[in-house]
């Protein structure tokens, strides 16, 4: 592995101030998991704002598993109580990611929820691995067939943008740890320098990069060809979810992908509380379904994303007048205004 002394927090690496009481769960590669020891941590997929995600082998079922353990301080967020409401049978053909375990995890930081997963693959590698037109097709049919199938059971998902579809990689499950590691080589690793002596347990030996997902992709090339392969999408990220008629959680992550009643409040009024449900996803879908279709967002991150919304949508509703006249475009013109 590959080492070296962090000062300031690296790009591509969660930071190490979420690695705190309430926060983050320090992990370390080749640990394990569960009572009594079940998985064994292998490589780190990714992270997010209140979440790490790894690949762990389940040494009882002999498979590979994704392993997202959320932040102590969001350990009340029961994602696994929605992905309970969509586990199939073997006859049935999942569209939402299948919870496989799930439990408590104590650390020095605090109580973590810990879901076990089948692994995906995000679909916007996947599109570059498999750029065939009627697997794209397939792909978006299946991609609003799984949102149709979260609505149709009375949940708003909250947070739908393309990270949060993926493809099943049966390949992935089956393969030998050995094999894993030998394709997408050895993991590099960012040793922390602690400032003081107070923090130590809170803090993981290192922060880890995520997996090499284009080594991984020549890796199941290389396995079986996964073109030829059926798709078989699914919907994730539901620990933003809700059920229609409960009180929605504060949309805390925005994203250009969001409905622009949850990015204008926002974005002008600063206000968390905005309201959403099942018709925001539609929105967020069909913003997701240009992204995957054209190979980039309609909507850019930045302060003009409004501006953008107004010039595609037309004529704004009353509440955003006066942000969009204190507000105008960059060549000083404004949207419509009726």
């Amino acid at each position: 592995m590959s080492t070296g002394f962090l000062f300031d927090d690296p790009e591509g690496y969660e930071t190490t101030s979420a690695y705190t009481f309430g926060g983050l769960c320090p992990i370390r590669l080749g640990c394990d998991l569960g009572s009594p020891p079940r998985y064994r941590i292998i490589a780190k997929l990714g992270y997010g704002a209140y979440s790490t995600v790894w690949l762990a082998h389940d040494r009882v079922n002999k498979r590979n598993v994704a392993m997202k353990i959320v932040e102590a301080k969001s350990s009340s967020i029961k994602e696994s109580s929605m992905l309970q409401r969509f586990k199939v049978r073997d006859t049935e053909a999942p569209r939402v990611v299948q919870l496989l375990d799930a439990f408590e995890h104590t650390s020095p930081n605090g109580i973590h929820q810990v879901y076990f997963m089948e692994p995906v693959l995000p679909i916007d590698l996947f599109r570059r691995q498999a750029a065939r037109p009627h697997i794209t097709r397939e792909a978006l049919r299946q991609t609003v067939a799984a949102v149709a199938l979260i609505h149709s059971r009375g949940i708003a998902h909250g947070d739908l943008h393309p990270s949060n579809f993926g493809v099943a990689i049966p390949e992935v499950e089956r393969a030998s740890v050995s094999d894993i590691c030998y394709f997408t080589g050895r993991p590099k690793v960012m040793a922390i320098l602690h400032s003081s002596s107070n923090n130590l347990e809170s803090l993981p030996p290192y922060l880890c990069s995520n997996l090499d997902l284009e080594t991984l992709r020549l890796y199941l090339r290389r396995v079986s060809e996964l073109t030829q392969h059926p798709v078989s999408m699914r919907i994730v990220g539901l620990g933003n979810a809700y059920i229609v008629g409960e009180c929605p959680p504060r949309a805390r992550i925005l994203t250009t992908y969001a409905a622009p009643e949850v990015a204008f409040a926002q974005m002008a009024l600063n206000d968390l509380d905005a309201p959403w449900d099942q018709r925001s996803d539609i929105w967020s879908l069909a913003v997701c379904m240009y992204a995957l279709a054209c190979s980039h967002p309609i909507f850019e991150l930045g302060g003009l994303v409004l501006h953008e919304m107004m010039y595609y949508c037309g004529e704004v509703p009353n509440a955003w007048r006066e942000y969009v006249r204190a507000e105008p475009f960059q060549d000083g013109t404004s949207p419509t205004l009726a």
